[in-house]
């Protein structure tokens, strides 16, 4: 829509000197104004505004904008002066935990660094019927107003579905899920479930056996060495686990140590919580937390590991995260080695192995089949091959025939994965307070080892280059 181009004053045709454009949504307003021609007084802010409000403009009109366009004497220009309000959505529905959740259970630093693994009950109890999530709904959207002082209708919000797991159920009116059994609330993948609890008052050992059970485990004392739990909830131990095999698809809280002589397996599929490490195996799906110091594990987590503490540690073994690997001190002043491993996919990994593996056997295979089939040649020649030998020969033929596809097909894989392996950017290891000499720091494929020390300091891979820099925290 614009002004008319010409418009009648006394009889006489005369050019609008102020051209008014609304945009097709009606959520702008320009103007084009021509030069004043000899004699005629200078285009003013009422003018321009009497002109907007011809057109139906009167709302978002940017005053400021007019007066620099004036003051400017920006002629023959289209410039926008005014400027509708979007309509905006509505906030989604959101829900209300009446539990903790995984996040605010991880434990908490003071502030002298210590972890406080007292103050903290990691399985929470429910009974049948009670509340574990209310969805707030969704609300209506937020209305706008164009050029023309119209109201647009913004979009509602989304109704957001809820997750829930076993033994759950959800209210009539859908927005709130309930407990249908009484037991233990298993927060995993943003879903809710509510397990059986399983209380062992005392220490696993000989007068309890090895545990294989549905629902979660809470241990008050000790995991002794020998024995095992298999879980599909969490585990809370208040005491220590020793050489103990822990199998556990939900969380893993051990407000003790895990140690022994190196024969204890500690495997969750989410987070792992420990006070400290030393000589044993944790396998996380998520997280591993440990509030003091690490001393020669094995250490594997699809997401971060994060020794905590002022005098938190890892000092040597192999420490392996997708994403992060965070201490105050890693390594120790005598150089001990140290592995630490990021950007590393398990899973990714292995089939980087294995592929490497295959080609490696096949290259070795390759000599010693061209070795057989030379004796097998001249057994041929001499006319003193025998059926079986002549079926042998065969076999070679055809795995020499096919090795240069298999070896091209494994090597294009190869590459694949290595490429897979790349793409694992972002990824970075800090050290608080020291990064010592002796530490081995692998990004993927790539990696550093340290020659001297550093203090307070992150490794980031760039351009296939580890390099190390200040860390501020």
């Amino acid at each position: 829509m614009s002004t008319a181009d010409v418009q009648q004053s006394s009889g006489i045709q005369k050019q609008s000197r102020v051209n008014v454009t609304v945009s097709k949504d009606i959520m702008t307003a320009s103007i084009l104004l021509r030069r004043p021609q000899a004699g005629d007084d200078s285009i003013t802010l009422d003018e321009i505004l009497d002109s907007l409000q011809k057109e139906g403009v009167i709302f978002g009109i940017n005053t400021e904008a007019i007066e620099q366009i004036l003051k400017d004497e920006a002629y023959n220009t289209p410039l926008k002066v005014a400027e509708g309000e979007m309509p905006k959505r509505g906030p989604d529905s959101e829900f209300i935990f009446h539990f903790e959740t995984a996040q605010s259970l991880k434990p908490q630093e003071d502030e002298d660094g210590h972890i406080d693994y007292k103050n903290i009950n990691f399985i929470q109890n429910i009974e049948k019927g009670g509340v574990l999530v209310t969805r707030v709904p969704a609300k209506p959207g937020i209305p706008g107003t164009n050029v023309q002082g119209k109201s647009i209708k913004g979009p509602d919000g989304r109704s957001l579905p809820f997750k829930n797991g076993d033994n759950t159920e959800i209210s009539a009116d859908g927005n709130t899920v309930i407990a249908s059994c009484s037991g233990a609330i298993v927060f995993l993948n943003n879903k809710v479930s509510v397990n059986d609890v399983l209380h062992i008052k005392g220490d696993v050992d000989f007068s309890v056996g090895n545990i294989d059970c549905r629902g979660s485990v809470r241990v008050s004392g000790t995991i002794k060495t020998g024995f095992s739990i298999k879980t599909d909830g969490d585990l809370e131990v208040n005491g220590n686990v020793e050489d103990a095999t822990l199998d556990v698809q939900g969380n893993i809280m051990v407000k003790g140590g895990f140690f022994g002589k190196g024969h204890g397996i500690m495997k969750s599929g989410g987070d792992i919580y420990v006070k400290f490490a030393e000589g044993q195996k944790l396998i996380a799906g998520g997280d591993i937390a440990v509030g003091g110091e690490v001393v020669n594990c094995i250490m594997v987590a699809k997401g971060n590991v994060h020794v905590k503490g002022a005098k938190g540690k890892i000092v040597g073994g192999e420490t392996k995260a997708k994403k992060e690997i965070r201490a105050s001190f890693l390594g120790t002043e005598s150089g001990t080695l140290t592995t630490l491993m990021v950007a590393y996919d398990n899973e990714l990994m292995k089939k980087y192995n294995a592929c490497t593996k295959e080609i490696d056997r096949l290259y070795s295979d390759k000599d010693r089949v061209k070795q057989v089939m030379v004796g097998l040649y001249k057994l041929q020649m001499d006319k003193k091959l025998t059926a079986e030998q002549t079926i042998a020969l065969k076999k070679l033929e055809e795995f020499k025939a096919e090795l240069p596809g298999n070896l091209e097909t494994l090597g294009i894989e190869k590459q694949k994965i290595e490429e897979e392996l790349k793409k694992l950017k972002g990824a970075h290891i800090i050290a608080e307070k020291m990064l010592f000499s002796g530490v081995k720091a692998h990004f993927g494929l790539i990696y550093r080892e340290m020659m001297e020390d550093k203090s307070s300091c992150i490794l980031k891979l760039d351009n296939d280059r580890i390099f190390v820099s200040e860390y501020n925290s």
